[in-house]
């Protein structure tokens, strides 16, 4: 079996002290520096996923959906949609990014 390559997501990168964040946030909130968009590796460890089985009017059509709070290897917490929720979906297991919907990243189980 192949692994697959997970995709590169965009998160916040201070220009002054490099900290990265999931924003959305104009500001470092370590040193108060300014943000900018910058690309990582969207591998990392789930922290913990819920399913939104009433989803508010906006989402509705869609249906019941995971979401997913996930750290990355590149060292911050970003949230997305988990695609392939089931038994094996269990906090500290890796996960990559698979996708984007709107400006949601798509990550499965790896």
């Amino acid at each position: 079996m192949t692994a697959t390559k997970a995709m590169d997501v965009t998160v916040l990168r201070c220009t002054a002290c490099g900290t990265l964040d999931s924003g959305p946030r104009d500001l470092c909130p370590k040193c108060f520096g300014a943000l900018a968009p910058h690309t990582v590796d969207g591998a990392g460890t789930l922290v913990s996923w819920t399913m939104i089985r009433r989803p508010p009017a906006a989402f509705r059509a869609e249906g019941a959906y995971a979401v997913a709070l996930v750290k990355l290897d590149a060292g911050c917490q970003i949230t997305g949609r988990l695609s392939n929720p089931d038994d094996h979906a269990t906090p500290g297991r890796r996960v990559i990014a698979t996708g984007h919907k709107d400006t949601v990243t798509l990550f499965s189980v790896a």
